[in-house]
């Protein structure tokens, strides 16, 4: 399942992993650094901006590196309050001694009480120079088939992931061909069951727009692409689509449908033998748009990796079952559904 890597780390240290990320992106001569963070559902978007005068208002833009994404994501987390919305943007300055300020903004652009502190031994850290430029993709995919198309995918995973991978997960969520989202996420090859999560290249995104007008040139748009590859060159492409086979009105189904269309939704997914299987829903406060995937375990190997398949159409089903629960008391921010393949099943939620 999907981790930040960070739930047991000190707050303290947090803070001066996100300090020590951005001394190493600085490039030589920085007087002030800031980082401003903006941080939706299910991606994150961010500026960092280096001032080589303090006295002047110019600056210079870098890409961070570092796992800055799963840092900020680990302080939303804790931060968020059962009575209070979560804050959508922070704003992290720092000086080359170490002093740092933290301040976050909310959906109500209200303002919360911002963190200080100071961070030692940044002036030991040495600058990594950035890597390259990304992948450039031909500018005219209308004439790839395919294959080409898929071929690009594996390099621009490659690209960006630069290090030793065992499997990235390319996910578009695609309205039209300027409106959409786009995320990449990766398991490194030391750290078995971690998912990380970056935003996807931009050329991510180029790639699934033609694949979308493709499919709607035909009369099948899909609303959602997820393309598994593997660093062998595997690529594998799970589309979902706006229409599902569950009903639009669930307020009269009862628990039994429910659960029934549940356990077939996610034997529908699944294109290989498998032996175990569970889908994951998880909401930041629903009915709003949540995230929801189905992971399994293929008979040919059965203490491998979890192999995990995006989807869409679940969140229905799991926003109606959380209605149903939260009225017994019970108010849950995450709810797995394990299912074995002679239809038995069990749930395991987690309660806010």
């Amino acid at each position: 399942m999907y981790t930040t890597h960070f739930e047991a780390t000190p707050v303290e240290e947090i803070y001066e992993e996100i300090a020590i990320m951005m001394t190493r992106s600085a490039p030589p001569g920085w007087s002030e650094a800031e980082v401003e963070v903006g941080m939706g559902k299910d991606f994150g978007e961010y500026d960092a901006r280096y001032f080589m005068n303090p006295q002047t208002e110019e600056g210079a833009f870098y890409k961070l590196q570092g796992s800055w994404f799963n840092l900020f994501y680990e302080l939303r987390r804790r931060m968020k309050q059962p009575d209070q919305p979560t804050w959508n943007k922070a704003t992290f300055r720092l000086a080359p001694d170490g002093q740092f300020e933290c301040s976050f903004s909310y959906p109500d652009e209200s303002g919360g009480e911002a963190v200080t502190g100071e961070v030692a031994g940044l002036d030991a850290i040495e600058y990594v120079p950035p890597p390259p430029p990304p992948l450039a993709i031909p500018a005219d995919l209308s004439s790839l088939s395919e294959a080409e198309i898929d071929g690009w995918f594996y390099k621009v995973v490659q690209d960006a992931l630069k290090g030793e991978w065992s499997l990235a997960l390319l996910r578009a969520q695609i309205e039209s061909v300027s409106h959409g989202s786009s995320t990449m996420r990766y398991r490194e090859s030391m750290e078995p069951g971690e998912l990380a999560m970056d935003p996807a290249p931009d050329s991510v995104w180029d790639l699934s727009v033609e694949l979308w007008r493709r499919a709607a040139q035909v009369g099948e748009p899909w609303s959602e692409l997820t393309v598994q590859v593997t660093p062998d060159g595997g690529v594998r492409r799970i589309y979902v689509y706006p229409e599902s086979p569950v009903p639009a009105d669930l307020t009269h189904a009862t628990n039994a449908q429910l659960i029934d269309w549940l356990r077939e939704m996610t034997e529908a997914m699944i294109d290989a033998p498998w032996v175990r299987a569970v889908a994951v829903g998880r909401f930041e406060e629903p009915p709003q748009h949540g995230g929801s995937a189905v992971f399994f375990h293929p008979a040919s190997a059965p203490e491998a990796e979890w192999a995990t398949l995006a989807s869409g159409n679940h969140n229905r089903l799991f926003v109606e079952l959380w209605r149903r629960w939260k009225a017994r008391g019970k108010d849950w921010s995450e709810l797995q559904f394990h299912l074995q393949p002679d239809g038995s099943y069990e749930f395991e939620g987690v309660l806010r």
